[in-house]
């Protein structure tokens, strides 16, 4: 999947809300759905979103000591190497944060138990390597799918309970706690609405005591380090707000 591509300061003028990011992804699927999928283009635009907004987080003191935030990071986990889709790298100490991306555009529900289990293994050949490193997924879902020309509505509410159940690793017990992801975003977006609309309200209304937006991922993830690693807070800076 793609090349390996470190972020820069040039690449904050790329910065755009989730809004647009949707708005693109829409575009492109409803231009040719086949390309867009296969290119990578589509979920391209989400990573090198999320990527912005981690090397936000980066204070200078981290650049300085050469951490980088690097899409199609190649890190090796327990058993073979894996281009990360997302991953903040310190040169001397490998991972400080990684994040994996998927989407599924069209036939939801065929492959939704197989992605699942990939991204526990996924997680697991990490953490094992790994403990201390803050990880995260998104997952993203439109809400209305076409299936056999036939418009279906995904089953938000069953795959927010699925996705909620390998989130929130223990601050505590993480070490010895694998297949579970600290931070999780089920991003569940309306295209069929007169301007793309992300539907938290649908997954909050069936996984409450977990937050899985994706409004709030990215900050959820740097607070999950820097409470991990409180030597290191002054690699990141924290949004309070």
């Amino acid at each position: 999947m793609g090349n390996v591509r470190v972020i820069e300061a040039s690449d904050l003028v790329d910065s755009i809300s989730f809004y647009a990011v949707w708005r693109k992804i829409n575009e492109l699927y409803q231009e040719d759905p086949v390309h867009a999928v296969r290119s990578q283009e589509l979920i391209k635009t989400l990573h090198h979103k999320l990527a912005i907004d981690l090397y936000k987080h980066l204070s200078i003191k981290a650049k300085n000591e050469g951490i980088r935030v690097i899409e199609e990071a190649p890190i090796y986990g327990s058993y073979k190497r894996k281009n990360v889709d997302i991953a903040v790298v310190d040169p001397n100490n490998g991972p400080l944060i990684t994040v994996g991306v998927r989407s599924q555009m069209s036939s939801v529900g065929k492959n939704v138990l197989t992605y699942y289990q990939d991204i526990i293994g996924e997680c697991i050949s990490l953490q094992e390597r790994f403990p201390m490193t803050a990880m995260g997924y998104v997952y993203l879902h439109p809400l209305h799918f076409m299936d056999k020309d036939k418009e279906q509505r995904t089953d938000v509410e069953r795959y927010a309970q699925l996705y909620s159940s390998i989130a929130d690793r223990d601050d505590r017990l993480y070490k010895n706690q694998l297949g579970v992801y600290d931070q999780f975003a089920y991003a569940v977006v309306d295209f069929n609405s007169d301007a793309p609309m992300l539907r938290d309200d649908i997954v909050q209304s069936r996984v409450a005591d977990i937050d899985l937006s994706i409004t709030t991922f990215v900050d959820r993830l740097v607070q999950t380090f820097v409470n991990r690693n409180i030597w290191l807070d002054d690699l990141f800076v924290v949004n309070n707000g």
